[in-house]
């Protein structure tokens, strides 16, 4: 730490890169999600181009996309999970957003049909970013990084944060071709990720194994909590990943009102009105047994008090 960072993040890269199996030509550091998402808007975006952004989805595609001067379509996701894309969409867009698992419904979408949806933007012209931050808490081997370098258009977004659960770090890679991340590299504001993260990435790049753990211990919890949400009569979404999200309408409370009080049994809740869900859905964490527990026991005692 008495040196300022490499700004190639050359091992930081070449580990990335053997994570996802491409060459370390490809990746793109960045500083978390955050950054990663913001240059991809300055870089492929221009002043009124078009984003298309499926919803419900994570709020900060909208809010790089409009602070790069693009102008924003939120598209319905169908049924499958995939957004609803006429041809009309595509053919005015400049980029197209999708998170794999989504946040906040955590639906996991195949391998397939992520690019077959990158095969449509590539015949288009058009920009696709593919936020995979919870995929190693899911299924990796639905990730669409490895052919990110053979695409023109395709850029694949990882984070460190939620894979291994260090958002104090702030650290994660974008995958893409190669002139790309180049142009990307160039953008990225200087030292942006710091000594310590770059090496912490380095060595959590290799903890494959407690990647494998975690998915075993997050399936086996969340079918504990979906079972228990379900025994408080509230309605929980199926969910690929470590977070639920659950419909609380016939609960007779709001979201807000919901939150505050669990908070006050000192267990937190994510109230979903930030996602534009209304007042009906929370999501909460899968986290250990006893934490579980907790959540659990409070939401029991909001739901049963009355004002």
């Amino acid at each position: 730490i008495g040196h300022y960072p490499d700004n190639t993040y050359r091992l930081f890269r070449r580990a990335a890169a053997d994570f996802v199996e491409v060459g370390p030509e490809h990746i793109v550091p960045g500083n978390g999600s955050s950054e990663l998402i913001r240059l991809f808007a300055e870089v492929c975006l221009e002043e009124g181009d078009l984003a298309l952004i499926p919803f419900p989805t994570f709020g900060e595609y909208e809010n790089q996309s409009l602070l790069a001067g693009g102008a924003v379509k939120k598209t319905e996701i169908g049924k499958d999970g995939l957004p609803v894309l006429c041809e009309s969409d595509l053919n005015q867009a400049k980029a197209l957003f999708l998170c794999n698992p989504n946040n906040p419904t955590g639906k996991l979408l195949s391998r397939e049909m992520v690019l077959d949806l990158a095969q449509r933007c590539e015949q288009k012209g058009v920009f696709f970013l593919v936020d995979e931050a919870f995929i190693e808490l899911a299924d990796p081997g639905q990730s669409v990084a490895s052919i990110a370098p053979s695409m023109n258009y395709l850029f694949v977004m990882r984070s460190l944060t939620k894979s291994f659960g260090v958002p104090g770090l702030r650290l994660g890679f974008g995958v893409t071709n190669a002139a790309l991340a180049k142009i990307m590299n160039l953008a990225r504001v200087p030292w942006s990720v710091s000594s310590i993260a770059a090496a912490a990435g380095v060595y959590l790049l290799g903890c494959k194994e407690h990647l494998h753990r975690s998915r075993e211990l997050i399936g086996e919890e969340r079918a504990f909590l979906i079972a228990a949400l379900q025994s408080l009569g509230l309605e929980p979404l199926p969910s690929s990943v470590n977070f639920i999200l659950a419909n609380i309408e016939r609960s007779g409370l709001s979201s807000e009102r919901l939150a505050e009080r669990t908070m006050a049994c000192g267990v937190l809740v994510r109230d979903c009105q930030s996602f534009g869900l209304g007042k009906s859905y929370i999501r909460v964490a899968v986290r250990g047994r006893e934490e579980n527990k907790q959540l659990v026991a409070a939401l029991e005692k909001a739901l049963k008090c009355r004002d």
